[in-house]
């Protein structure tokens, strides 16, 4: 049995919106390339390199596997690529908390905050998925594999809930830090604060992250997976770029080091830092 003519206009828009951030994810790619080769391919082996290529790599797979089966209106893996999506991005979550625990001077407290959250939200996705998946497998069996699904995943959505708390939890946290530092200094310190360890970027995701499972509660149940794509793509980027950024600076930083009596002419824009002791050894300037 055909699917309706609305139905089939959504499954085009869902295509078109997966090729287009399989795309987007690509360019990303090639810019980056060489920011990435310096600070990441050259430098030792650890968590965050390993975070890194897991979060710029693996979601490669998901999206080629999602675009072919949108392309080929087969959606024979849908739940699974749809789950392995979550799973990728709870584990890139791991950037940015590592990143929280860093900015409160690796608080044993902040630890323990950010460990609790990410172990209870990933057991409540988990739980989602083994509960609900069989009905999603049904769903999608009943329409002869096709990639329309009459209905709401209920494991989507409370992953999608999941993943947005985690956010929530670091994102907290990080303003709470700046707003912190903002009342104890001058707002020069904290300006300099956000820009030094990539805050900007937690401010971005967590409104990117809003925005999506905002779409997805109010779109019609045929669209219910038109924000993979967008959330897969856009999570990946923005934490690369958190990571990249801050290895960049640090590489500056060492820069300004070596060549600190030198007689260089200042931008006439800089921002000196004056942050706690665990982020600098001295005064520094850095440039926006």
């Amino acid at each position: 049995m055909g699917l309706k003519p609305e139905a089939s206009e959504e499954l085009q828009i869902v295509a078109y919106v997966t090729v287009s951030f399989l795309a987007l994810f690509i360019y990303d790619w090639f810019i980056s390339l060489t920011q990435e080769v310096v600070h990441i391919w050259h430098s030792r082996w650890g968590v965050i390199k390993i975070l890194y290529f897991w979060t710029r790599y693996v979601p490669f797979i998901v999206m080629i596997i999602a675009a072919q089966e949108r392309i080929s209106s087969m959606c024979n893996h849908q739940t699974l690529t749809t789950v392995f999506a979550g799973f990728i991005i709870g584990i890139s979550d791991l950037i940015l908390m590592l990143r929280t625990y860093s900015i409160f001077n690796k608080s044993r407290r902040v630890l323990a905050v950010i460990c609790l959250s990410w172990i209870v939200l990933s057991a409540i996705a988990t739980w989602a998925v083994f509960r609900f998946s069989s009905e999603s497998f049904s769903s999608d069996s009943s329409t002869t594999n096709s990639c329309f699904v009459p209905q709401r995943s209920k494991a989507v959505l409370i992953a999608f809930f999941a993943l947005l708390g985690g956010e929530c939890v670091t994102s907290l946290l990080t303003a709470w830090k700046t707003l912190d530092i903002y009342r104890k200094s001058h707002f020069g310190q904290a300006l300099s604060t956000i820009y030094h360890e990539g805050l900007f970027y937690y401010f971005m995701i967590l409104p990117t992250e809003i925005a999506i499972v905002t779409v997805f509660l109010l779109s019609p149940a045929g669209f219910q997976s038109l924000m993979d794509s967008p959330l897969t793509v856009l999570h990946s980027i923005l934490c690369c770029k958190l990571v990249l950024h801050v290895r960049e600076i640090a590489a500056k930083r060492d820069g300004e080091d070596e060549d600190e009596d030198s007689d260089e002419v200042l931008p006439a824009f800089i921002i000196e830092g004056f942050g706690p002791s665990y982020m600098y050894e001295k005064r520094r300037q850095y440039y926006v």
